[in-house]
Parts: structure tokens; C-alpha cells; sequence
């Protein structure tokens, strides 16, 4: 199945509804389905919610046809995050950065304030 029409088609019949019953259960009229299913144009992210929770898919598929990689997760994101941002700052900027988040906020706002000072005079 090369199209997203095509694949929520499938999820439909696949499930035994019809255009009548998704349109009992999202509200979604069945002309509109019937152009989804035509690829008439793409779902919305409401509709593409919707259709993971009645057809039990995943929106991965629908928009790519393809599942999720499982061996994804949180944890390899948030991996692969802070090492694209170490290595965007110095280490100077990385103990700046976390200096600044163990301050409370009246402490932030007084240092903005220096900080806005200090740069003031220095574009002078």
C-alpha cells in the first residue's frame, strides 16, 4: 500500500467498519473519509489520533507505511540530544548553563539584569 488513503482503507476493512461506522465513532463525515481514503487530501492530526485509537495502528504507519523503529527510545533520544548539544558549547558555556538552572528565579532575574548591564557597556 503506497498511499496513506490506501493504508487507513486497509485499517478500515481490516477491522470489519465501514464509512458509516467511523463516521458514528469520529464525527468525520463519510464523504470526507471517502476523499481521505481517495487521497483526496491528508488527515488531520485529529483524524490521524483517532484513527490509531479505532484501528489500533500506529500513526507511523499510516503516514509511512512503515512501523516505529523499537528499538527507539527515550532514553537513545535524550542520548543522542546531549551529545549534539555538548558538542555545540564550550565547557565554559556548559558551566555557565548549568549554574544558571540551579538558580531560583528572583536569582535569574538579577542576573539578566547584570547581564544586560555588563553588555550595554560593553557595545559601547
Amino acid at each position: 500500500m503506497d498511499t496513506i488513503g490506501k493504508r487507513i482503507r486497509f485499517a478500515r476493512k481490516a477491522n470489519n467498519l465501514t464509512l458509516i461506522d467511523i463516521n458514528k465513532i469520529t464525527g468525520l463525515s463519510t464523504g470526507n473519509l471517502s476523499e481521505l481514503e481517495n487521497d483526496k487530501f491528508l488527515p488531520s492530526a485529529n483524524a490521524l489520533i483517532q484513527f490509531k485509537k479505532i484501528f489500533n495502528i500506529s500513526i507511523d504507519w499510516i503516514l509511512t507505511g512503515e512501523e516505529p523503529d523499537p528499538n527507539l527510545n527515550l532514553q537513545s533520544i535524550k542520548e543522542t540530544k546531549e551529545e549534539y548539544f555538548s558538542s555545540q558549547y564550550t565547557e565554559d558555556e556548559k558551566q555557565l548553563i548549568e549554574s544558571y538552572r540551579k538558580l531560583d528565579n528572583t536569582s535569574k532575574q538579577n542576573l539578566w539584569g547584570y547581564l544586560n548591564v555588563v553588555i550595554s557597556s560593553y557595545n559601547k
